[in-house]
């Protein structure tokens, strides 16, 4: 099952440690829209619609991942058996490594009704 057939309908939730919540929608099985419900890095937009690609894992956990108009690229396991997520994202920082910054991080994620 596509993790657009698994949610269709409704949102999800998805809390990180770092302070980064958004909220899901998966509108199709190949885009989604997000919006930040609180920290957002500067000048980043509040929502996106974004085109997607996911993997059906098995056990009610999902890959999911996209690349936003600004260069960010997200790479998430959405966990939804334990209600946990984990993403590492990457986005364009030419005083990075590879001139590409990162974060690691964990979290919760549950499916809103």
């Amino acid at each position: 099952m596509s993790i657009y057939e698994f949610t269709k309908g409704k949102k999800v939730d998805v809390d990180y440690e770092t302070g980064y919540h958004f909220v899901i929608t998966y509108l199709s099985e190949n885009k989604l829209h997000w919006d930040a419900l609180s920290k957002i890095a500067e000048g980043a937009p509040a929502h996106e619609d974004e085109p997607y690609t996911s993997y059906d894992l098995g056990d009610g956990k999902y890959m999911v991942n996209w690349i936003e108009e600004s260069g960010l690229v997200v790479s998430q396991i959405a966990d939804f058996a334990n209600g946990r997520v984990y993403a590492f994202m990457t986005w364009p920082d030419e005083n990075a490594r590879g001139k590409r910054a990162e974060l690691l991080h964990k979290g919760t994620l549950k499916i809103m009704d």
